[in-house]
C-alpha cells in the first residue's frame, strides 16, 4: 500500500511541474513580442495551406507568430472574401447557406449566432456597406440582388434585387461598389450582355431612398473606365474627401473588371450632386505606362494609397501571377492636384493590399518575397517618412489582411 501511495504521489508531483511548466510557457506565448490577448488590432494570413487570426498590440514593435497562440481559421472562414469585420465582431456567409456572427475576445474567436441565409443563388460576396451600426447590407458578386441584416438580432431586414427599369432586355445589371451620401444610397454596375457573355465599357450609377430603397434613379452613364468599384468585397474603392465622393475603378484583368484597354482611375461625384462629375477623371494608367492599380486606403487631405501592378502586361503569364508574381509597389495618389506623388521605398511586392489608418498614418502589411517575415510599415505623409513595424512570422504568399478592433 505504501508502494501504491508513493507512486501516485510521484504521478501526482510530476503532473504538477508539467503543469507549471505548461502554464509558463502559455504565458509566455500570450506576452511575446506584439501578442496580447485583448490588442487593439488583429492580422489575417496564411500559413501553407492554412490560415490564422492572431491578436496584434502594436502595430510599430514586437513580433507575433501563429505558433501557441493564432487561431486557425481555415474551416471557419472558408471563403475569405466572405468575411465582413465591425469592432470585434467578425461576420461571415458561408457559401453552404448560414450567416455566422463571431467575438474575438481575450485571444478566442466564438461563434455568438448562427442563422440560415438562403436569399443569392451564388453566396460569394462582393460589396458590403455598414448603414449604421447594427445594419450590414450585401450583395453577391456579379448581381442585382441584396440583402441588410441587423447584427443586433441577427434577422434578415430585407433581401431582393434592385429596381431594374434601365435594364435592356438579354441584359442585367451586375452591382460592383455601394456606398450612402446624405441619406441616399448610391450603388455603382455595369450591364451585362446575357447573349455575348460580355459587360459593356460604361460605368453606370444610380441613386435610392434610404431606408426604403425606393425612388431607384440612374443618375449617370460614363464611358472613360469601367468598372466602378472592385467587384471583390473587401477591396478599398471609395472615399469622402471635402464632402466630394471618389470611386476607384478598376478595370484590371482577372482581379478586376476585365478591361485591359482601359485606365484604372478616380471618378468624382461632386459634394450635393449624384452624377458623376464630366470635367473630372483623374487616369493613373495615365501617369504609369498603362499599369492598372488596386486600392489600399484613404488617408486623407484628397491622399489615397494604391498597389500597381507593375508591368503586368510582361510579369503575368498565368492568372496566378496576378496574386503571387513580385510585381507590386505602392504608390501615393492626390485626387486634388490628381498626381502620383510619391513610391513608397519597397521592393517588388506580393499582391498586398491591407492598410489600417490611425492618427493620418498608414499602416501596412508588406509581402516581400525576399524578407524573413511579412513586416508592418508605418507611412507618415505629412512628415513623409516610412518605418518598419511589427514583425509577422510564418506568413506564406497570400495576401495579409489587417484589422482595428475598437
Amino acid at each position: 500500500m505504501f508502494t501504491t501511495l508513493k507512486t501516485r504521489l510521484l504521478v501526482l508531483a510530476t503532473a504538477l511541474v508539467f503543469i507549471t511548466g505548461l502554464h509558463s510557457c502559455k504565458k509566455d506565448n500570450k506576452n511575446s513580442g506584439g501578442e496580447t490577448e485583448n490588442g487593439e488590432y488583429a492580422v489575417m494570413y496564411s500559413v501553407g495551406d492554412n490560415n490564422y487570426l492572431l491578436n496584434i498590440k502594436s502595430l510599430t514593435e514586437g513580433k507575433v507568430s501563429p505558433i501557441g497562440s493564432g487561431i486557425d481559421v481555415s474551416t471557419i472562414f472558408t471563403w475569405g472574401e466572405n468575411v465582413i469585420q465591425k469592432g470585434r465582431h467578425f461576420y461571415f456567409l458561408n457559401p453552404t447557406g448560414r450567416f455566422s456572427k463571431h467575438l474575438y475576445q481575450d485571444g478566442k474567436l466564438t461563434m455568438v449566432d448562427e442563422i440560415p441565409f438562403g436569399s443569392f443563388p451564388s453566396p460569394y460576396v462582393g460589396w458590403s456597406l455598414w448603414l449604421d451600426n447594427n445594419q450590414v447590407m450585401f450583395g453577391p458578386r456579379g448581381s442585382n440582388l441584396y440583402a441588410i441584416i441587423n447584427v443586433a438580432n441577427m434577422s434578415i431586414v430585407k433581401s431582393g434585387e434592385f429596381d431594374l427599369p434601365s435594364v435592356p432586355a438579354d441584359h442585367s445589371r451586375r452591382v460592383y461598389s455601394a456606398f450612402t451620401s446624405g441619406n441616399k444610397l448610391m450603388i455603382s454596375y455595369g450591364i451585362y450582355n446575357e447573349i455575348t457573355k460580355l459587360t459593356t465599357d460604361e460605368s453606370y450609377l444610380a441613386s435610392m431612398d434610404l431606408p426604403s430603397l425606393g425612388n431607384f434613379k440612374v443618375t449617370s452613364k460614363d464611358g472613360r473606365s469601367a468598372p466602378a468599384g472592385p467587384l471583390r468585397n473587401g477591396y478599398f474603392s471609395h472615399f469622402t474627401d471635402n464632402g466630394n465622393d471618389y470611386l476607384l475603378t478598376h478595370p484590371m484583368p482577372f482581379l478586376g473588371g476585365n478591361k485591359p484597354n482601359m485606365p484604372t482611375g478616380f471618378f468624382k461625384i461632386k459634394a450635393g450632386t449624384d452624377t458623376f462629375d464630366s470635367s473630372y477623371f483623374f487616369n493613373i494608367s495615365a501617369l504609369t505606362n498603362g499599369d492598372n492599380q488596386l486600392g489600399v486606403c484613404y488617408v486623407g487631405n484628397g491622399k489615397a494609397i494604391l498597389a500597381n501592378a507593375k508591368d503586368a502586361k510582361n510579369r503575368v503569364k498565368v492568372k496566378d501571377d496576378w496574386w503571387y508574381a513580385d510585381m507590386w509597389e505602392y504608390l501615393v495618389v492626390d485626387v486634388n492636384t490628381q498626381k502620383v506623388i510619391r513610391k513608397l521605398d519597397f521592393p517588388p511586392l506580393l499582391n498586398s493590399r491591407s492598410a489600417i489608418v490611425l492618427d493620418g498614418k498608414a499602416y501596412i502589411a508588406v509581402n516581400d518575397p525576399k524578407a524573413d517575415a511579412i513586416y508592418v510599415y508605418e507611412y507618415d505623409p505629412i512628415a513623409d517618412t516610412l518605418k518598419k513595424g511589427l514583425r509577422i512570422e510564418g506568413g506564406s504568399d497570400n495576401t495579409p489582411i489587417l484589422y482595428k478592433l475598437n
